[in-house]
């Protein structure tokens, strides 16, 4: 129980408060009181940091620390509150407030980083589970805004991968498991320790089964007693500890099974910029969706591409149904532009968060229905054949809910006139209340012979007549004093006290039937909540669908040829993001051939910024749009389903944990060589960069012989190195090519031509691309010099053994760059343009260099 304060009396609201929050001590607690929700002593020192919000006292002596929040707008607050990590606990009035007695409150639900559904489309909860299964990881994946629990048994890299990229609000796990030690790239997320048996797979699939009402998970292609039964329970049993049981949108589970999807680690998603996460990315040039169901489900299909061949042409149909069909597909993108995410809207209204707009938007999406179904002839009946009919429901929701509904629920406005006697009854009845008091002081008037006396009516005291100081001696018997004013006194009559009375309680009873008609509404929308969410998930399968034909005819991409072949075959393709955001100069497209049972490793060599990089990078994201059922940037494509694409690009150190940069290349190096397949495709640019050059090349050239003939598995492979030393292996291993960045050379300089043609490179340009990037002319210089004598040393073998001999050198070859650099100070000046002042500054600037180079200490060592 939360401590007061020496000398701080404990009121029975404190009193309260400190019940509660002894119940919950690791969330805030949010303490309702009228139209406020109170925080106290840490709770409000913490939340006032956070929410920026004003830190007051509740007391004079100000012990008590007290801070607030508008409960209209609580929303926006529990957002900012769980997206620093806070979980908080929604402490309710429970009754109306007599003035008298203290208002009894109760806990009502518990807002976590993973199961907070915000009002606004956005990011919403999303919960993970995972624990042991022998030498595998079981997985349970909860996404709060569609209801939709999955989960499965993987390998440890993949089970990592596979919650990383669902990036969980909160991260449960048995207290014995340790998550930094066995799946260390997840301990970035919240943890939420559990006991052991709450992840029971035994009592875990008794539970679900009980929840549910069937009798084995197996209906849904779950193996009963299985760890992923389990850890699927533990999802759900946090979920509805939260939510004090009101998750009847969770209505299944889906099976997630190893092999079933493409596999992308978590380094790839990243390498490959998959993910809009602040700058350019495959989901941004993809996104041309109308709904936030099919932005959803974009992201999902990019970090799932399918390894089935027929789902990927199912999805290819549709895209290219809707490509030949222009007319229908924009008259279907402006119709599922009004649609609203009914999947959202149903789980706010089954955990009982929702509001009337979120019954609004089932309403809105459902009446469009009628318009949009007969547009999906053809490939997309494929998903939308199965659907209910939704008439009967539109129609009740259409004739019963006002068109602009209100935010909350108390404001009132819900229903339409004429959808109800009874309520109409009630409304006809309060809304006479104008015409009422009209009349009567029409007649207070002539009966009193009180001309300027005026009605009025304010919350506090109700309706009431006032009258001036100068009319009080008129005031007849019957009036009843109600309030004193400045210049006037206020006043009642038993007349009007029964009309208050009246109004009163039609104000009540309009409150109450509008209730009830609201509940039985969202009664029997979520009596639909497996269909509408059916409806939700086959409506962002179209948007998908739509937004990937209008890329696709936006920028000209083709439909791939998808087969269980082991090939890749590329004619002229392009980076879909780099050729996005190329604004003044065109794409140069390229082509790539890997064959399963031949050229499957190209070895590609070149200066940097000629485009090696994007090359790679292409060919995999080539790859993902295909298997995501998506056309492709290029003339055209066959490309043999991939079960993985493994990438090492760039250089980054993990000082967090304690790795430099190349330890980090080796551990995602020995990551790939570790798990490659037949079927994987192996992206590597500049393996051995972050180490010594001999150190480097060595084990680049081990890497790529193991992936030759050495790894057991026959994967494509595209390795960009600046070691040439590396292209004598296409002589060894006939499954090798050597592939290089054409460049075009000039009295000028160097032209990269971003083209890739076969054979390697015999130089890489470093000094040249040192010079467009802006490296002083001394520098270059002495750059220059040192290259070819080291490449003239490295011929003849004749290194220099002996420092001293080295040092020597490098000061006489220094300070002779040094005295071109001053001659060449001296062309570039125009002397007929310089001003006095000028001239006489460079003078002094020349002298004083020169000076420094003919400096005798200067030449000692020499």
């Amino acid at each position: 129980m939360t401590q007061l304060p020496p000398g701080v009396k404990m009121t029975p609201m404190l009193s309260q408060y400190t019940e509660w929050k002894a119940l919950y001590p690791d969330c805030i607690l949010f303490f309702r009181m009228g139209d406020f929700y109170e925080m106290f002593f840490d709770d409000a020192r913490k939340a006032s940091e956070i929410l920026d919000i004003t830190l007051t006292a509740r007391d004079p002596s100000k012990s008590i620390p007290m801070a607030g929040v508008p409960w209209h707008a609580v929303n926006a607050y529990l957002g900012r509150l769980v997206r620093a990590g806070c979980k908080v606990a929604i402490c309710e009035q429970i009754g109306e407030p007599d003035g008298k007695t203290l208002v009894d409150r109760q806990v009502v639900r518990i807002v976590t980083p993973g199961t907070f559904v915000p009002e606004d489309a956005g990011t919403g909860g999303r919960l993970a589970a995972v624990a042991r299964a022998g030498k595998d990881i079981a997985a349970a994946l909860l996404s709060a805004e569609t209801g939709r629990l999955e989960a499965g048994i993987f390998p440890p890299g993949e089970a990592a991968s596979l919650v990383a990229s669902f990036a969980p609000g909160e991260l449960l796990f048995p207290a014995n498991f340790c998550v930094s030690g066995t799946l260390p790239m997840l301990s970035g997320f919240f943890p939420i320790s559990r006991p052991e048996e709450f992840f029971s797979p035994v009592s875990g699939t008794r539970w679900l089964a009980d929840q549910w009402g069937v009798a084995s998970l197996a209906s849904f292609g779950v193996e009963d007693n299985s760890p992923s039964a389990g850890c699927a329970a533990a999802a759900l049993k946090y979920f509805s500890e939260t939510q004090f049981g009101a998750v009847n949108h969770v209505r299944r589970i889906y099976p997630l099974r190893p092999r079933e999807y493409l596999h992308l680690d978590v380094t790839t998603q990243r390498n490959l910029e998959l993910l809009d996460e602040g700058g350019p990315s495959l989901w941004g040039t993809l996104n041309r969706c109308r709904s936030p169901m099919g932005r959803r489900t974009l992201r999902e299909w990019i970090l799932r591409p399918l390894l089935d061949e027929a789902a990927v042409r199912k999805r290819q149909d549709g895209v290219e149904y809707l490509l030949a069909c222009s007319g229908e597909r924009r008259r279907l993108r402006d119709l599922l532009s009004e649609c609203r995410d009914v999947e959202r809207a149903t789980s706010r209204l089954s955990m009982g968060t929702g509001t009337p707009r979120d019954l609004g938007a089932v309403r809105d999406t459902l009446r469009l229905l009628p318009s949009l179904l007969p547009l999906c002839t053809g490939p997309l009946e494929e998903w939308t054949s199965g659907l209910p009919d939704f008439s009967g429901l539109a129609a009740e929701l259409c004739s019963a809910l006002e068109e602009d509904l209100p935010r909350m629920r108390a404001n009132g406005g819900i229903i339409r006139p004429g959808y109800d006697r009874e309520l109409d009854e009630w409304r006809d009845a309060g809304s006479g209340a104008s015409a009422w008091m009209d009349a009567y002081l029409e007649k207070i008037r002539t009966d009193t012979g009180i001309s300027k006396i005026r009605a009025g009516y304010n919350k506090v005291f109700g309706y009431y007549l006032e009258v001036s100081k100068g009319s009080l001696g008129s005031v007849p018997d019957f009036f009843i004093r109600k309030q004193t004013l400045v210049n006037a006194e206020r006043f009642i009559t038993e007349e009007m006290k029964v009309f208050e009375e009246r109004m009163e309680s039609a104000t009540a009873e309009i409150s109450r039937r509008e209730g009830e008609l609201y509940d039985r509404l969202a009664g029997e929308t979520l009596d639909r909540v497996e269909d509408l969410q059916a409806l939700g998930e086959a409506l962002a399968v179209l948007d998908v669908l739509a937004s990937l034909a209008e890329t696709a005819r936006e920028k000209g991409y083709v439909r791939p040829v998808v087969n269980s072949g082991f090939g890749l075959m590329v004619k002229n393709g392009r980076h879909p993001v780099v050729e996005d955001v190329l604004t003044d100069s065109p794409f140069v497209p390229n082509s790539l051939k890997l064959e399963g049972d031949g050229k499957r490793i190209a070895l590609i060599t070149g200066p940097n910024m000629a485009g090696k990089s994007t090359y790679l990078r292409s060919a995999a994201l080539l790859v993902i749009l295909a298997q995501m059922g998506s056309f492709v940037p290029a003339e055209a494509a066959e490309i043999g389903l991939c079960d993985r694409i493994f990438t090492r690009i760039g250089a980054r150190d993990d000082l967090a944990r304690g790795s430099s940069t190349f330890m980090v290349e080796m551990v995602e190096t020995a990551n790939i060589l570790h798990n490659v397949t037949d079927r994987s495709l192996v992206i590597l640019d500049e393996v051995g960069r972050g180490t010594s050059t001999y150190d480097g090349m060595s084990i680049a050239w081990a890497v790529l012989e193991y992936l030759a003939d050495g790894c057991g598995a026959s994967p494509k492979v595209l390795f960009a190195t600046h070691y040439h030393e590396l292209t004598c292996l296409e002589e060894r291993f006939p499954c090798m090519e050597n592939l290089s960045m054409a460049v075009k050379e000039s009295e000028g300089g160097i032209f990269f031509l971003h083209q890739v043609v076969k054979g390697s490179a015999d130089r890489s340009y470093g000094i040249e691309v040192a010079r467009l990037a802006g490296l002083p002319r001394p520098v270059l210089r002495r750059a220059f010099d040192l290259l070819q004598r080291f490449e003239r040393e490295e011929r003849t073998g004749n290194f220099p053994k002996k420092k001293r001999e080295f040092t020597g050198a490098r000061q006489m070859d220094l300070f002779e760059a040094e005295r071109h650099g001053i001659v060449e100070e001296l062309a570039a000046i125009e002397p007929d343009g310089l001003t006095p002042f000028r001239a006489l500054e460079l003078l002094y600037k020349l002298s004083e260099k020169s000076r420094e180079v003919l400096r005798p200490e200067n030449h000692a060592s020499s």
